[in-house]
Formats: structure tokens, sequence, C-alpha cells
């Protein structure tokens, strides 16, 4: 399989959907999902199947996993399987708020081999083929460029990006641990509720990690593997709850703040589907 042909639909198909969610977001119709908490939109529903029928075109024998519309395309047994969240942060892109995006990407197995994160507001899409780096292409006019992260700072002068799932609750013993020591030990705290914009502000090198606890997949492996393929190091504790990513040297700092709530491996993980 042409893998970059694969990136190159992932970019076109994300940009796409990020368009059309610029393009509605004045007149938004909203939905609630599960518990009420979690909303939907009109544009969440059309963007996805507007991504998988752009798929199901060009690769009919594969999978497809969305976060609205579930299993599709060939199915969970497929090989090759897409992973696609086509609003992220749809709670911002519903208050008015520029900071959403879009994602989505392709494993094989359960591990992430393509993968594309588009800024919707800003035009610039993030992207990855495993082993062969990670890009930023921005704008039409843009001219696309390899990521590769610089040094690092000390964790007292870095901001480190939080992002939880929507099952996690206020009572959440460790999830308040480790959210203190991440408050008393870092310069700041960010909480943006889209992590794929936290995913292009750490491919840069703006943010010193990342750490995605009970998120669902399609938050956590696509940003990830961009994310490792521009240096970074990527670590999952034992229960597979938190995943870190972020400058390795960060990374191992967090370990030490983050023990007495988090049992973490030394040896670095590639974040898989399962």
């Amino acid at each position: 399989m042409d893998y970059r042909s694969a990136a190159d639909l992932a970019i076109s198909l994300a940009r796409q959907a990020g368009d059309f969610a610029v393009s509605e977001q004045q007149r938004v119709r909203i939905e609630s999902k599960g518990d009420g908490v979690d909303l939907v939109t009109h544009v969440d529903r059309e963007a996805e199947r507007m991504i998988a029928a752009g798929i199901a075109e060009r690769y009919p024998d594969h999978g497809i996993l969305g976060e609205e519309d579930g299993e599709q395309g060939a199915g969970a047994g497929a090989t090759l399987r897409w992973l696609i969240d086509p609003l992220d942060g749809t709670h911002n892109y519903v208050l008015g708020l520029d900071v959403y995006g879009v994602c989505i990407t392709l494993c094989r197995g359960d591990a992430p081999l393509v993968a594309a994160v588009h800024d919707s507001p800003r035009r610039r899409t993030y992207w990855a083929i495993r082993g062969e780096g990670a890009h930023v292409t921005p704008g039409e006019s843009g001219e696309t460029r390899q990521l590769m992260l610089g040094s690092a700072d000390t964790l007292a002068r870095s901001t480190i990006s939080y992002t939880q799932g929507y099952d996690v609750g206020a009572d959440d013993s460790r999830r308040n641990v480790m959210f203190e020591a991440l408050e008393r030990s870092s310069k700041r705290v960010l909480r943006s509720w889209a992590p794929s914009a936290d995913w292009g502000l750490l491919a840069l090198g703006r943010l010193g990690a990342l750490l995605a606890y009970q998120n669902s997949v399609w938050d956590v492996i696509g940003g990830s593997l961009i994310a490792q393929e521009a240096g970074a190091r990527v670590l999952q504790d034992s229960t597979g709850e938190l995943t870190i990513v972020g400058h390795p040297k960060t990374v191992e700092e967090l370990r030490s703040v983050l023990a007495p709530a988090v049992d973490l491996p030394k040896d670095e993980v590639m974040v898989a589907v399962s």
C-alpha cells in the first residue's frame, strides 16, 4: 500500500471537514448524547459521513471507526482501519471558540501508520507516516515543513496540556492527585478540551508534554504518532488509562512527579487501538 497516498487522502478529507465546520459554526444545530453532558451537532455527523465516504470510495476493503456512527466500511475485522473524530472540541465549537479540529488515523491492526490532525480555524494540518517523520502543512499557499522537537525547558518552566475523557468525574481520586501534582510542578496546565489543538502545539514545541487520561482512542492515537515522529517520547501507565507524550526530558520529569499516583514503565511504548 502507498502510505503517502493514504496520507494525502487523510489531509484532504480533514481539510474538507474542517472547512465545512468553519462554514457552519454560526448556524450549528446542537443535540446531546449519552447522559446529556456530551454534545453532538449536525456538523459532527455530516463531517464524519463526508470523511467516511471519501475513505470508502478509495479503499473499499478498509474498516472505518467513527466517533458518531461507529464501525463502518469493511468493519472491525479489516486489516487496515481508519479512526475518525470529525469534530474534536465540539463544546468549544458550540461556544464559538476557535479551538477545534479533525483527527484521522489509519491503523494496521492496533498500530497507527498514518495520521492527520487538522486545526480547522487556522487551516493548518499536522501529519505523519510511521518512520517518515512529522510534518505541518499550512493553508493553501503555505509550504509543508518537517517538524522536530527542539531543546526542552525544565518542567517548572513548561506548559503541560491535560485532557481527559467525559467519564472522568470530579471525585476521581487518581485524576485529582495527578492534576494537583501537575499544577504544583509546571508553569501552567492547559485544558483546551480539544486534543487536536494540543497535539499541534506539542509538535511545534510550544508544549512540554500532553497527558491524556481515559480518553477515547481517536483523541490520542493519531496525535501520539505525529508527536513520536517529531521526536517525542510516549509512555502509558500499567492500566492503559494514562498516556504521556512529550519531550523526552519533560516526560522523565513527569514520571518522577507523578510517581505517587501512576505506575509508569521505563520503556517507551506505541499507543495502540486496544
